[in-house]
């Protein structure tokens, strides 16, 4: 299969391209738009069969993307991996548009700027990064040869979408209860700065009362997608802040929303759960840990499920990676929600007091029989900046 390579990189100007989402069947089946963040800016490439003109090699390289993103039967099971497969082609397609990224991306705007975030130059805030500048491209392939094309048509350009239909009472309630946020008032802070080019954030800073103090929150955006269930999960977080759940129940709780200039939801604000270094789900933390750990981590999940009933609480959310070890070595619950891990919980138990602890057991069981593999101590980078 033909590769593209990086070319040398330009030691005058700076460019950090990553690909953060992939959003297929726009036009057809085969259709995909790739979101690709460079510089602080947003490239929305269109890509699709139609425009791969006498180029075989391409052609395949580009299915195998598009079933590997599907990850369903059409993926040919006797190919690798499907998330190197994505990866490779991102790698490749950010290779073939790097011309045209240094072309309309030549600087680094001050919010999203690595240096100038380390030294608190400047404070960036969320409306910078759920309004950003965004372009347009479309990928067209001709004998093998891959050219980026800047579409230049606003008009099919795919903008932020917010949750506008929240019930009206529903929303005055939560009102007594937390805090709404303008996007402009919300300051993003990067654990590390240099995640300020590539992801979306997710820990930011809010002033929750009137004592100019800012807290860390965790910022669940709904900037790329519509969420249908959050009227449920907000009216879950609203029956925990009515309810007399104890303060030190380590349940990621609401603290705020985040309400964009036409109304619709851009996100919830969260308990911030501050965590160490390594894989912080403790499904896979598991394995690399001493059994005494994890049997505390056993006693704090099986405790905090007992707090939510006690306080008529269901939590409902059987995930296994929605549970994460802080930086103190305790166990937390995130989200609300009837989600589930199959093989975890019955689907008929999902959302019911019986679901949760059916879920509790199996994680129990878990912490108990997952084989000991020590951490290397090298540091585990898990993509979100918590």
């Amino acid at each position: 299969m033909a590769s593209t390579s990086l070319p040398p990189a330009n030691s005058t100007r700076r460019i950090l391209a990553k690909a953060l989402s992939d959003r297929l069947g726009y036009g057809g089946n085969e259709d995909c738009i790739t979101f690709i963040r460079c510089n602080g800016r947003e490239f929305q490439i269109e890509m699709s069969p139609s425009f791969i003109c006498i180029s075989p090699v391409v052609e395949s390289r580009y299915r195998n993307f598009i079933a590997a993103v599907k990850d369903d039967e059409e993926y040919d099971p006797t190919a690798p991996d499907p998330e190197i497969v994505v990866a490779d082609f991102h790698e490749w397609l950010i290779a073939v548009f790097e011309p045209l990224f240094l072309e309309l991306a030549p600087d680094v705007p001050p919010s999203f700027d690595p240096a100038k975030l380390r030294t608190g130059e400047v404070r960036p805030l969320l409306l910078d990064y759920l309004f950003i500048e965004r372009h347009g491209c479309r990928l067209e392939v001709e004998n093998e040869k891959a050219f980026p094309v800047h579409s230049r048509d606003e008009e099919k350009l795919l903008s932020p979408i917010f949750n506008r239909s929240l019930h009206p009472g529903l929303v005055q309630e939560l009102r007594q209860h937390v805090k709404y946020f303008d996007p402009s008032s919300v300051e993003v802070s990067f654990r590390k700065p240099k995640y300020a080019l590539s992801r979306e954030p997710t820990r930011v800073l809010v002033e929750l009362d009137d004592s100019s103090q800012k807290t860390a929150c965790f910022f669940e955006s709904f900037a790329d997608h519509y969420y249908e269930g959050l009227d449920n999960e907000l009216e879950l977080h609203l029956d925990l802040l009515k309810s007399d759940l104890a303060s030190d129940a380590r349940v990621a709780r609401l603290r705020g929303v985040v309400v964009a200039e036409d109304g619709g939801v851009a996100g919830l604000l969260l308990t911030y759960v501050p965590r160490g270094k390594g894989d912080s789900g403790l499904w896979t933390r598991a394995y690399q840990t001493p059994i005494i750990l994890r049997q505390r981590w056993a006693m704090q999940i099986q405790e905090t499920v007992a707090q939510l009933h006690h306080a008529g609480l269901v939590w409902g959310n059987s995930m296994q990676y929605n549970v994460v070890v802080d930086e103190n070595n305790d166990a937390w619950l995130l989200g609300f929600g009837r989600h589930y891990t199959e093989g975890l919980v019955d689907e008929d138990k999902v959302g019911t007091k019986e679901g949760d602890l059916q879920w509790a057991a199996k994680i129990v069981e878990h912490l108990s029989n997952a084989p000991y593999e020590p951490y290397d101590g090298s540091e585990w980078d898990s993509g979100e900046d918590w």
